[in-house]
């Protein structure tokens, strides 16, 4: 993968420069954060996404560095305004790393050309894309609500979702600091989840992308609780891939009586 990207808008890291800043974090995360990392199991075959909880700059490197996967077959879904308005960080970044630019407006325009841009780099590499539903960093460290637009991708792009939660990056290198202190970190991967949806527009099926958000925060926040012995953070230990219609679950919401997600697995 080299050059700009075929796309306008996006960048892609030369194969030289991934693997550079591949083996930088290797040994970063060998010898002066340590990296714990749990469930890697769970990462079924590329195509996939993972979406995480986002507290620091580091967490894009923790978790490409916790799949084991080359980072050249990553690509970002990075904040437009910060990532490509600033030449600064689009020429350091786009040495290291694949960015493909999202609106944080979540303007249904920009969302367009943003799925658009994502499924062009699934179809043409084979590859996996990073999302951060919170939309921006924590500056407490603590989970923030999830923006709705993560449904539309984890919807309609149609490979699975990966859950993931990372501990101990906002101890490392909190939001408003340049320079990381040593400590530790650890990844956990959840079961992905396949989500089927009969709905023909997933930009104006709003009960869809609300379902389905809805319940990656709600797997997220489980992986965020310390797990037992033997399994993640409550959920079941069978390795099959969940497969579940958002189009029935936001059905479902639409009535009085139903109360929430929790029933579903």
């Amino acid at each position: 993968m080299t050059g700009s990207g075929k796309a306008e808008g996006t960048f892609l890291a030369p194969s030289t420069g991934s693997a550079m800043f591949q083996g930088f974090c290797r040994g970063f995360f060998l010898c002066y954060c340590r990296l714990t990392v749990e469930g890697r199991e769970h990462l079924p075959a590329s195509p996939f996404i993972i979406c995480s909880n986002h507290s620091s700059h580091i967490d894009s490197a923790v978790l490409m560095t916790a799949s084991s996967l080359p980072f050249s077959v990553f690509a970002l879904l990075g904040a437009s305004d910060y990532f490509f308005d600033s030449w600064r960080v689009r020429f350091v970044v786009s040495r290291f790393m694949n960015v493909i630019p999202i609106d944080r407006q979540a303007q249904p325009k920009s969302l367009r050309r943003s799925l658009a841009l994502c499924d062009e780099f699934l179809q043409r590499t084979r590859g996996n894309l990073i999302l951060y539903p919170e939309g921006t960093r924590s500056s407490s460290g603590k989970m923030q609500a999830f923006k709705k637009g993560a449904g539309l991708f984890a919807v309609a792009l149609g490979v699975p979702v990966v859950p993931a939660y990372i501990e101990g990056a906002h101890k490392i290198l909190p939001k408003g600091k340049n320079m990381p202190r040593m400590g530790t970190v650890t990844v956990r991967f959840g079961e992905p989840i396949s989500f089927a949806s009969n709905s023909s527009d997933p930009l104006l099926a709003r009960g869809v992308r609300k379902a389905a958000v809805e319940l990656l925060e709600q797997r997220i926040r489980r992986l965020s609780q310390k797990p037992p012995t033997g399994s993640l953070a409550g959920l079941p230990n069978a390795e099959q891939q969940t497969t579940i219609s958002v189009t029935a679950v936001a059905q479902q919401n639409r009535n009085p009586r139903n109360h929430g997600l929790s029933g579903m697995s």
